[in-house]
């Protein structure tokens, strides 16, 4: 496996905490927004089948609340929270399996009583939390935002092109 510079690691941390807090404050919008079909009526059932990008345990039920979704189906960026049945150890097994086929390169893994898993694919990169819930199941936690541009030798910014 590839290894990535602490650097970009640090990054992509900095990035995910940084939507996370945007996500939390109470003067923004919590309607989710999703490529062509604008947002949903607060109350409404989130469709999960608009994220083809990312695997979905089934019967997952989005959090249309705490979710905040910005751009098209394939690049979206923003947070996707919801719920399933399915208990956080095996719902981290799934990731672990899963994430590959959908062109997600691991990055990091942490298990414990919150587990994070953090991924790349192009210029996204994804921080997944999964935490248990009392009834047995798991709230998972996908953050996904833009990569940092890349560096150049000697650490200057590359141009943009």
């Amino acid at each position: 496996m590839k290894k990535i510079p602490l650097k970009s690691i640090c990054y992509i941390a900095f990035v995910g905490i940084v939507t996370l807090s945007l996500g939390a404050c109470s003067g923004l919008s919590t309607d989710i927004k999703a490529s062509n079909s604008g947002s949903l009526p607060k109350g409404e059932k989130g469709d999960l089948a608009r994220f083809p990008d990312i695997p979905i345990p089934q019967k997952a039920t989005m959090n249309v609340e705490r979710s905040l979704i910005l751009g098209p189906k394939d690049a979206w960026i923003g947070r996707l929270i919801f719920t399933t049945s399915t208990n956080a150890q095996q719902v981290f097994e799934f990731y672990s399996r899963e994430m590959p086929g959908f062109g997600w390169q691991e990055v990091t893994r942490a298990r414990s009583k919150v587990s994070i898993l953090t991924y790349t694919r192009g210029q996204r990169a994804t921080t997944i939390l999964i935490a248990g819930t009392s009834l047995g199941g798991a709230e998972v936690d996908f953050t996904i935002s833009p990569t940092a541009p890349k560096s150049a030798p000697g650490g200057t910014m590359a141009p943009r092109r």
